[in-house]
């Protein structure tokens, strides 16, 4: 507990819209207002959020001609106003988001808290006298200039990553891509000619080098800095994530609002170590399916406890197919394990759910064996044979 009340640094405004609105609506408040969500009811009843991220990839599936809130929107919980902040930081980790409704009920809403704020309050205490390099993923995925747009799509998805700096042969730090500005630049226009709304205009290609296309003039922070002086950073840039580098520019890690929440998450309950974030089609999965996923995955947090570390966040990215065999559709799982003790990346693909994941978390779990392996840990020797069939 961090002893701050969600009251103390919630904010009475924020935009709502109804559930079947059409989604060109949101669109413009988003283009007008420029808020962090949307809160969706129906009549006075709130229902979810929706975000700008979650619009973006709606145009992967949906015409946005035709769409309605209702398609696009994510559910989300309310939070209570004299709930403590630890518990906010706790819900906005586990359902992904970076804002979060305030109310007593679904029929009471009075505010949102979102993730800055939060943080902005906290480092004003101890906390945010605490350095960078205690936070930042220090296990960094890089490119080069002269890699295509192509790479960078591909080593986003295979890492589950959002942001990848793109450094010289030195390691010095040149330029930085996102997932959202590739999105934006590249997928949204050849969606947007499948329904004639351009014509006559080029599209650039997937081989184009990320030289000409990464963002320059990155904003950075040095390891020594303060949490606070980070948190002050990334506001005053509105940005929710940092290149770390040292005195002669080369990379040394990556710091995000994610990397920030999770220690102020772990403050409401101690044994809540690891946190598990659902993407991709995960809605479509009926309530047994997604328990069971859960279960899945936190028995084998707590079967590997002593090789995985004290903390962490399991990304896990599911996609659904339209192949069926014997009326179970193809799925496939991506997961990506970051914890303190490493960085773990697996897919798996196969028919149902539920095997999707445990391909998965096999192919996570020869991953941790290896490692422990390389590291000289008898004790897991003799399974680490089994694993990889050599025993």
């Amino acid at each position: 507990m961090v002893g701050i009340l969600v009251q103390e640094v919630m904010t009475d405004r924020f935009q709502k819209i109804d559930i079947d609105a059409p989604l060109s609506e949101a669109i413009g408040i988003f283009e007008k207002e420029d808020p962090d969500l949307i809160l969706v009811f129906d009549g006075n009843l709130y229902k979810g959020v929706l975000t700008q991220d979650l619009i973006v990839r709606s145009h992967l599936k949906w015409d946005p001609t035709r769409a309605k809130v209702r398609d696009v929107y994510k559910t989300a919980p309310v939070i209570k106003p004299d709930e403590d902040l630890s518990k906010a930081a706790k819900l906005m980790m586990e359902v992904d988001l970076r804002s979060l409704p305030v109310g007593e009920s679904k029929a009471e809403i009075i505010g949102v808290i979102n993730d800055m704020e939060l943080l902005r309050r906290i480092t004003q205490e101890e906390f945010g006298k605490r350095k960078v390099e205690e936070f930042m993923t220090k296990d960094v995925i890089t490119l080069r200039p002269e890699d295509t747009v192509a790479k960078a799509f591909a080593t986003m998805r295979d890492n589950a990553i959002s942001r990848i700096p793109v450094v010289n042969e030195e390691g010095k730090l040149e330029g930085l891509v996102t997932l959202h500005d590739l999105i934006i630049r590249f997928i949204k226009p050849r969606f947007r000619a499948q329904y004639g709304e351009i014509s006559g205009e080029k599209i650039p290609p997937f081989s184009m080098p990320l030289r000409d296309v990464m963002m320059r003039g990155v904003i950075t922070i040095s390891p020594e800095a303060t949490l606070r002086e980070a948190v002050d950073t990334m506001m005053e840039n509105n940005i929710d994530g940092l290149i770390v580098v040292d005195e002669n520019n080369r990379v040394k890690g990556v710091l995000t609002v994610k990397d920030m929440l999770l220690p102020i998450s772990r403050m409401v309950e101690k044994e809540a170590r690891f946190y598990l974030q659902l993407g991709g089609d995960a809605s479509v999965l009926s309530d047994f399916t997604r328990e069971r996923i859960i279960e899945d995955v936190k028995r084998f947090v707590d079967g590997y406890e002593e090789l995985l570390g004290q903390e962490g966040i399991i990304y896990l990215y599911i996609r659904r197919f339209n192949e069926r065999f014997r009326g179970v559709h193809l799925y496939q799982a991506r997961m990506r394990v970051v914890t303190d003790r490493g960085i773990f990346v697996a897919t798996g693909e196969t028919w149902g759910a539920i095997q999707a994941v445990h391909d998965a978390l096999r192919a996570i779990e020869k991953q941790i064996l290896q490692k422990a392996e390389l590291e000289k840990d008898t004790r897991y020797y003799k399974r680490f044979l089994e694993r990889m069939g050599l025993d």
